[in-house]
């Protein structure tokens, strides 16, 4: 039986400010450019770039002061993906998602975050918060297997947080699943090499599998408790960053980097656009009115996508429970915001010739990445949508709709 490892003084790092972090990350994005097809080619995030994020100290945003971590706000994390996945989709989707994944980690029990960040504050984990898993209660935890999909950066990552189902004790009438998240090291578990995948093919997104494996008590959390504000280490942490409810903070991590890449999608088309001519008549593109007009349309789209943004992160800003209207609309505006990327990446990619096409067009990639990040289940307008509907005419929300 594993025991808690003991209590250890708090980590102590120099914490970063918002000014210096967005710095790195722009000074991080011209190495990310120049590995772009690297990324596609390998499946994943080279391991020399992984290590420069690191160095950098763009791993530890959300991870709490008393890791070593920055402890920074959502604000400055968005602002840092934008930068990041304005150079490349996939690394900007990696390097949200490890951030994301050490706000995660900081909902669990404290032991759990002494066990990881004792040993190294900079880890790196992925989560997959599909119950892909079986959890049989054992003596002092449990005994995990299952097979997730989607474990984005998993081959860099020492570990991963998964979710299982625990069944209901036997003679216990049926009721809502006991879902869980549990916290398992490399050693416990393979990866499955499954990403052979059109857009995003640098997030290495493959499977991982645990069989039979046991996961302490004190590495678990009720993914309920995630969910609603009121997981262990909210208690533990007081920052407001630490008081929110799962999903809001979750899909931030999603949207960011999908604006992101759209940002860089249109900068590039801005930049080719001013120069290029039409293929007979040689004419000056940027002097046809309706390429003017695609570009205005583009511009606002994306602008309207980011004021959307930023008014979710107004909401969270302050922490705290947020009202049942607050996170429908929450989620309403974030699926939007996606939308309405897609919607400008698509008309600017049909606004950009044959050329687009080539693999040595970086417009190609940014096209592939947002429509690939933009399938995401938590950003699915029309769930979103149907709930928001629901509740402004009085009816109950969409009772199988996992996300409420």
């Amino acid at each position: 039986m594993s025991s808690p490892p003991p209590t250890l003084p708090p980590v102590v790092q120099e914490r970063l400010a918002h000014t210096e972090v967005v710095a790195r990350a722009k000074g991080l994005a011209p190495r990310i450019r120049a590995l772009a097809s690297e990324l596609e080619s390998q499946r994943r995030i080279p391991e020399p770039l992984v290590r420069e994020f690191i160095e950098a100290g763009l791993v530890r945003l959300l991870t709490p002061r008393r890791f070593g971590g920055h402890e920074l706000g959502l604000d400055t994390f968005v602002d840092v993906i934008l930068e990041l996945a304005r150079a490349d989709g996939s690394a900007g989707w990696c390097f949200s998602f490890l951030n994301i994944h050490s706000w995660l980690l900081a909902m669990l029990p404290e032991a759990a975050q002494q066990e990881v960040w004792s040993a190294d504050p900079d880890a790196c984990l992925a989560n997959v918060n599909v119950p892909a898993g079986l959890a049989t209660p054992t003596g002092g935890g449990y005994r995990l297997t299952g097979t997730w999909p989607w474990a984005t950066g998993i081959l860099h990552c020492g570990w991963a947080l998964l979710a299982g189902v625990v069944p209901p004790r036997g003679g216990e009438e049926a009721g809502p699943p006991d879902v869980r998240l549990f916290l398992v090291p490399k050693a416990d578990f393979r990866v499955k090499e499954t990403w052979f995948v059109t857009g995003q093919r640098g997030t290495g997104s493959n499977q991982v599998a645990v069989e039979d494996v046991f996961v302490p008590e004190h590495r678990n959390v009720a993914l309920v408790d995630v969910r609603e504000g009121r997981a262990p280490g909210s208690k533990l942490h007081t920052a407001p960053l630490y008081q929110l409810p799962f999903l809001p903070p979750m899909v931030s991590s999603v949207v960011g980097p999908i604006l992101g890449a759209s940002l860089g999608a249109y900068e590039a088309w801005r930049e080719v656009t001013r120069s290029r001519c039409t293929t007979f008549s040689r004419e000056q593109v940027a002097t046809l009115s309706h390429q003017q007009i695609r570009m205005a349309e583009v511009a606002v789209e994306l602008e309207a996508a980011q004021l959307l943004l930023r008014r979710a992160l107004d909401t969270l800003r302050p922490g705290g429970p947020l009202t049942l209207q607050q996170r429908v609309t929450l989620r309403r505006d974030y699926a939007y915001a996606a939308t309405l990327c897609v919607r400008a990446v698509e008309r600017l990619y049909t606004a950009s010739g044959a050329s687009a096409n080539f693999e040595s067009n970086p417009l190609q990639r940014y096209w592939r990445d947002v429509h690939a990040m933009a399938m995401h289940a938590g950003i699915n307008f029309d769930a979103a949508a149907e709930n928001f509907g629901r509740l402004e005419l009085g009816l109950p929300l969409n009772p199988k709709d996992p996300l409420f």
